[in-house]
């Protein structure tokens, strides 16, 4: 079990927030429900349209440091070069709570610049808290390769399952998997999320040991004894590593300051499900000694391939993979002239529905056309509306187009009929196909079964890979069905493609990022300036790459 640092006090709405999965849509994906989801609008954030609190970018070029990025852009962007590290060697006990030793081992923790990771380990993992994301070098069929998720997906998955056992933090009792009973406290500590500060009471004894305990006559639930070693910022990171790596709760974590530096020793209870009669765990320090160590990305590591990731739908592992490709080569992505070529090349086939469909899917690239956004595509498609009054199929399509609100299982039936086309026409199709069968499926999950909704979004990507709102929706999807780690993956890619600034994706995943961190802050460590998220022409690094 994973875990966090200490928190503000929260409300249970603020817990809540965001939880919009309905009933009917949770027992479609077979999942429970997690309490806590990124799918609704953030409070106080309303949805911009490309003129509304957008500021203009249309100069710029972002790069969005994602699960796309090869070695030599993330360093680039990370933008840190110090190569001192700090060393620290660990005996780790583990026994009973009447003092029977039950395990023991020794690991190496090494403190870098904004960074932590283990060595020695078969998935070597890496907490870099100046870009708030986990790389862990995993083995694969041509050798290993780094994987590059966001840290905030795992403080979505940490939520979740906290809102879930806890009822949305109603239950002073929790049952975990076994039937296993537990205080609320003990998932407290292995989830790293609560939502009002533990009454704890913290001494010091003459020895100088802190002692944490739940009452003044219970058993210490943490203790440790600091001697000042890397005080400040390797405190910092040492303190957020443990709250990825350790179940201690958050309160308790927090007697640990920047000031007193990496403590000695340290212990703690465990109360879990393989625990459930409460364990004692104690980790002394053995060495330490300063160092240097470039980052722990090997210069020839590849960034994975998404069969690398654990997605168990293969249609969203192609839809990712899809976006890994083409966030890895911005260049390739179309200009309004290719949209306009494939109309023309429709409507030279006597095809106005396809060549409306094509003109429609730029809208997937840049947001919906409007009378303050004149553009030669948006002109185009009322010359092609226009031209095509009385071609039966045409005017049927317009009719299911225009009932993607009002009646989203009549527009399906008609949008079927164009699911077989390719190109921008086809990802067009295939994405309103998407859209309107997952609105559909929120409350009628029994609607359409032989349609399968994760490969209309992997149709739609594969037809025009640089459409950012394929990969947007498509992580609403995976999100949908409990899968917020390739939710996050695929909100990396949306906003990683070009001109994603002006969607919705660009505010409404920082936004949902801010809130997450604001839950749950100590998974983070805001000592540490974090990397520039985007740059201009002129900074661009690593484009195109791979």
């Amino acid at each position: 079990m994973s875990r966090s640092l200490a928190l503000p006090a929260l409300p249970l709405a603020a817990l809540l927030l965001l939880s919009t999965l309905t009933s009917a849509a949770l027992a479609q994906a077979g999942q429970p429900d997690p309490g806590f989801s990124i799918l609704a609008q953030p409070s106080g954030i309303t949805e911009p349209t490309p003129d509304e609190n957008t500021p203009d970018t249309s100069n710029e070029r972002y790069t969005v440091i994602g699960p796309h990025l090869g070695r030599d852009a993330y360093l680039a962007l990370r933008g840190s070069e110090n190569d001192q590290v700090l060393r620290t060697r660990w005996q780790i006990e583990r026994s009973s709570l009447d003092g029977e030793p039950l395990d023991g081992e020794q690991r190496e923790i090494v403190i870098g610049d904004g960074y932590v990771t283990e060595t020695g380990t078969a998935e070597r993992v890496i907490q870099d808290f100046i870009t708030a994301r986990t790389l862990t070098r995993v083995p694969a069929l041509d050798g290993p390769v780094m994987r590059s998720a966001p840290i905030v997906s795992h403080v979505h998955r940490q939520m979740n399952t906290f809102a879930y056992y806890t009822e949305g933090g109603t239950l002073d009792s929790v049952t975990g998997p076994g039937g296993t009973s537990f205080d609320r406290f003990w998932i407290e500590a292995a989830m790293g999320v609560r939502l009002a500060r533990a009454d704890l009471v913290s001494t010091i004894t003459e020895a100088g040991t802190t002692e944490v305990r739940r009452t003044a006559e219970g058993q210490p639930v943490f203790s440790h004894v600091d001697d000042g070693l890397g005080a400040g910022q390797p405190a910092a990171l040492f303190r957020g590593w443990l709250q990825h790596a350790v179940p201690v709760h958050p309160d308790a974590l927090a007697t640990l300051t920047d000031e007193a530096g990496i403590p000695e020793r340290f212990s703690f209870l465990v109360y879990s499900p393989s625990s459930p009669d409460g364990r004692r765990e104690t980790w002394t320090r053995l060495s330490s000694h300063e160092d240097e160590a470039s980052f722990p990305w090997p210069e020839g590591l590849e960034p994975a391939r998404a069969d690398t990731y654990q997605i168990d739908d293969p249609a969203i592992r192609a839809l990712l993979q899809t976006g890994l490709d083409a966030a890895s080569q911005p260049s390739a992505a179309p200009a309004a002239e290719d949209f306009l070529a494939a109309a023309d090349a429709a409507q030279r086939r006597a095809d106005p529905s396809g060549a409306y469909l094509a003109l429609y899917q730029i809208s997937h690239h840049q947001g919906p056309c409007g009378s303050d956004t004149p553009s030669p595509v948006c002109n185009r498609m009322s010359q092609v509306t226009a031209a095509g009054i009385g071609n039966t199929t045409f005017e049927t399509l317009m009719s299911g187009i225009s009932r993607m609100q009002s009646d989203r299982v009549a527009a399906l039936t008609i949008l079927r009929e164009h699911l077989h086309r390719d190109g921008f026409d086809g990802a067009a199709a295939n994405l309103l196909a998407a859209q309107a069968l997952a609105a559909v499926r929120s409350s009628q999950p029994e609607t359409l079964p032989d349609m399968d909704l994760a490969s209309l979004f992997a149709a739609s990507a594969s037809n025009d890979p640089y459409a950012p709102m394929a990969f947007w929706h498509g992580g609403r999807y995976a999100a949908s069905q409990g899968d917020v780690e390739t939710a996050w993956l695929l909100f990396d890619i949306a906003r990683a493609l070009p001109a994603s600034h002006s969607l919705p994706p660009s505010v409404e995943a920082i936004a949902m990022s801010e809130q997450l961190q604001t839950l749950a802050p100590g998974f983070f460590v805001t000592t540490v300036s974090p990397a520039a998220q985007t740059v201009t022409d002129e900074e661009t690094v690593g484009s195109d790459e791979n």
